[in-house]
C-alpha cells in the first residue's frame, strides 16, 4: 500500500502500548503492522491490558475494541474510571450471542417442555421466530477487523469464544487472514486467549503466526498475588524478550515494577 507523508510522519513506526512504562521496556512501543497474542490466567487482569491498549487511540474512529465476556456498561465503566478515550468503536459479541442465540434457545426449550399454545404461535408468526443458526460469528469477528483501514488499533477479548465454537483450524486460517491485513495496514491488532482454551498443539501454531506474544501470568508468594508478562516471541529483536512483574494502580492501569531481560 502507498501511504501518505503526512501519515508515515503522525504514526511513525511504532506505537504505544497504552503502558508507559513497558514502551521504555520495549525501546518504544510495539511495531506498526504487528499481531500481538496474549496468553492468559485467570485472575492475570490480561482483559485490562486489552482496554489499555486502545488507550492511545490515535483515530478514534479507527480504533476498536471487541469484547466477547464483558458488557457494553462494564466496559464503559473501566474505560471512564481511568479516563481512557470512550469514542472508538466498542462491539460486544457476548451480548450479541445472549440475546441472538441464546435467549432463542430458551424460548424454543420452554416451548417444547411446555407445548405449543395459540398466543405462543402468535407470537412467534409475529416476531418470525425460526431456528436461525447461520450467524457466523467468527466470520463477522474477521471482517470487522479486516474493515479497518491504515494504522488502525484493534483489540479482541477473546478468542475463547470463537475456539469453542468452531473447528480450531478454521480460527488458525482467519487468524492467518488477520494478521496479514494488519500487516498490510500497519495497524496493531492484540488478540487475548486463555490457555486452558487450546492445546500446547494450537498455542505453538498461534504463537508462530504472531509477531509479539505475551505470557500473562498470576502466582501466590505467601498471601498474596503476583501478576507478570513474560515477552516470549518479539519478531527480530529477540533483546526485547523479558519478564516483567506489574500491577494495577487507580492512575495508571497496569503499570510494570521490575523488568528482567532474558534474551
Amino acid at each position: 500500500m502507498d501511504f501518505s507523508k503526512d501519515d508515515l510522519e503522525f504514526f511513525g513506526d511504532v506505537g504505544s502500548f497504552g503502558v508507559p512504562k513497558f514502551d521504555n521496556a520495549m525501546r518504544g512501543g510495539v511495531p506498526r503492522g504487528f499481531l500481538v497474542i496474549g496468553f492468559t490466567e485467570t485472575g492475570c487482569g490480561a482483559e485490562l491490558f486489552g482496554k489499555q491498549f486502545t488507550a492511545p487511540a490515535e483515530e478514534s474512529e479507527n480504533t476498536k475494541y471487541i469484547s466477547t465476556n464483558e458488557s457494553r456498561t462494564e466496559i464503559a465503566r473501566v474505560f471512564n474510571k481511568y479516563d481512557w478515550p470512550t469514542d472508538i468503536s466498542v462491539r460486544t459479541m457476548g451480548e450479541e450471542y445472549n440475546s441472538k442465540v441464546l435467549e432463542k434457545e430458551l424460548l424454543a426449550s420452554r416451548y417444547r417442555l411446555e407445548g405449543f399454545k395459540l398466543p405462543d404461535i402468535q407470537r412467534l408468526a409475529q416476531t418470525r421466530f425460526v431456528d436461525d443458526n447461520t450467524q457466523d460469528f467468527l466470520t463477522e469477528l474477521t471482517n470487522e477487523v479486516m474493515s479497518t483501514g491504515p494504522f488502525f488499533r484493534c483489540v479482541v477479548d477473546s478468542l475463547d469464544f470463537f475456539i469453542h465454537r468452531n473447528d480450531t483450524t478454521r480460527v488458525i486460517s482467519m487468524l492467518r487472514m488477520m494478521q496479514a491485513h494488519t500487516q498490510i495496514h500497519r495497524g496493531l491488532l492484540l488478540m487475548m486467549v486463555s490457555n486452558d482454551a487450546i492445546t500446547p498443539a494450537i498455542k505453538q501454531e498461534m504463537a508462530a503466526i504472531a509477531d509479539m506474544v505475551l505470557d500473562f501470568k498470576v502466582r501466590t508468594i505467601g498471601s498474596e498475588f503476583e501478576t507478570s508478562m513474560i515477552v516470549s516471541k518479539f519478531r527480530n529483536a529477540p533483546e526485547n524478550l523479558s519478564i516483567m512483574v506489574y500491577r494495577v494502580t487507580p492512575e495508571e492501569g497496569i503499570t510494570p515494577e521490575t523488568v528482567e531481560r532474558i534474551a
